[in-house]
């Protein structure tokens, strides 16, 4: 029995423009790295409107672990910020956000270097490296991740030298300067899109 395969179209990376500011908390981005190690890194902005905010938070999804080298900076200055992980316990006693989280959860920090005053915004940009041995794993020689996805666009990049065998949703597809296949998803509904990846090395990989 074939397995479905989606593919739309070919196209050159370059033609992918740059969204306006207000439009990035839409997107996000995903790096597959050697599924020998089930990570991958994340990346994704977003923009801090709220008066007196002097924290900015990126919540971990329950089953995967983040890696100390995860980093969030300031775009608007070019400053890192001073980053650390939080249980939800201490984020909900902040009250920056209208729906708590699980106390038990955990949280990657960031703390600004002055509070949000009236009127003022800063954009974050958050750089991340999640484990997940559940949903990034191998199969008979072929990578395999799946990952709900709940941003109405959504980038994932294959590892190196791997290439797609399978993926169960449409997908724009385009190649980066290094080669590297990358799936565009965009979510119409209003809920997430449930993501099955396979790949499988390269001919010319394997019989190095």
């Amino acid at each position: 029995m074939k397995r479905p395969f989606f593919l739309l179209v070919l196209l050159p990376a370059a033609l992918f423009g740059q969204f306006h500011r207000a439009e990035q908390d839409r997107e996000i981005r995903y790096w597959l790295l050697d599924p020998a190690s089930h990570q991958f890194r994340i990346s994704h902005d977003f923009t801090v409107t709220r008066v007196g905010q002097r924290s900015v938070h990126s919540f971990v999804r329950k089953g995967s672990a983040v890696s100390p080298d995860a980093r969030m900076i300031d775009l608007d200055t070019g400053k890192q910020l001073k980053t650390y992980t939080v249980a939800g316990k201490a984020v909900n006693a902040l009250g920056y956000y209208p729906e708590p989280v699980d106390p038990d959860s955990v949280a990657v920090q960031g703390d600004l270097e002055h509070p949000i005053g009236e009127g003022q915004s800063t954009r974050i940009r958050v750089e991340e490296t999640y484990t997940d041995s559940v949903g990034y794993t191998t199969e008979n020689g072929e990578l395999v991740w799946k990952r709900t996805l709940g941003r109405p666009i959504n980038f994932v990049t294959l590892p190196p030298e791997w290439m797609l065998t399978l993926v169960n949703t449409p997908a724009v597809i385009t190649v980066d300067s290094e080669g590297r296949l990358t799936m565009r998803f965009t979510n119409t509904r209003n809920g997430e899109l449930s993501i099955v990846i396979r790949a499988r090395k390269r001919p010319e990989a394997r019989a190095r």
